[in-house]
């Protein structure tokens, strides 16, 4: 039994050579179209060496309103009109998020979100407002205490559920816990 398990195996790694071998061989030879290497490895492409179909010369016309993307804004019936993927050039608000660092995207919040966090931060009780030169992209310093969110404020606006503040006299701070990174002011003019 063990001469019959070696010849096995011998025969494994002889098939396994053989075949290898005309593999590596069959790639290292020229190609077999009459001699013309050239063409074999520079087929004729369009789009290269001057080459076009003809459906390519055949794109929108400037100005036409016709296509699903007129300014870079989805062209088709009940589409939102200004959504994250409108190009800058033509939507005020994404242009204003462009000059934001991308650490400072805090939670999206809306005029009546931030005015219900305003009146229920500043209201509620609790230690006085901290004394702080913190902005969106600043590292919250370390003897400066974070709140959490008031219950009813999370409950109302879920997306800063992730996030605690701080009480400034004139502001309220929006802070990512884990990294004491600053990502929003609210109460203050520009604010998010």
């Amino acid at each position: 039994m063990r001469t019959s398990m070696t010849n096995c195996v011998r025969d494994a790694l002889l098939s396994a050579a053989l075949f290898g071998g005309i593999g590596v061989a069959l790639a290292q030879s020229p190609p077999q179209n009459g001699g013309n290497v050239e063409s074999a490895q520079s087929p004729k492409v369009p789009g290269h060496d001057a080459l076009e179909e003809q459906s390519v010369k055949k794109g929108p016309q400037p100005g036409a309103e016709s296509g699903v993307f007129v300014d870079g804004r989805l062209n088709v019936p009940n589409a939102p009109a200004d959504t994250s993927t409108t190009p800058s050039t033509v939507s005020q608000r994404n242009a204003q998020l462009d000059t934001i660092p991308t650490m400072a995207h805090g939670p999206q919040l809306t005029d009546d979100q931030r005015k219900l966090i305003v009146e229920r931060v500043m209201a509620a009780g609790g230690p006085p407002p901290a004394h702080v030169d913190a902005g969106p992209t600043s590292e919250l310093p370390a003897n400066v205490d974070m709140q959490a969110w008031p219950a009813d404020v999370v409950s109302q606006v879920p997306s800063i559920r992730d996030t605690k503040y701080v009480k400034l006299s004139d502001k309220i701070l929006v802070v990512r816990p884990d990294s004491r990174i600053v990502v929003a002011e609210i109460g203050s003019p520009g604010g998010n």
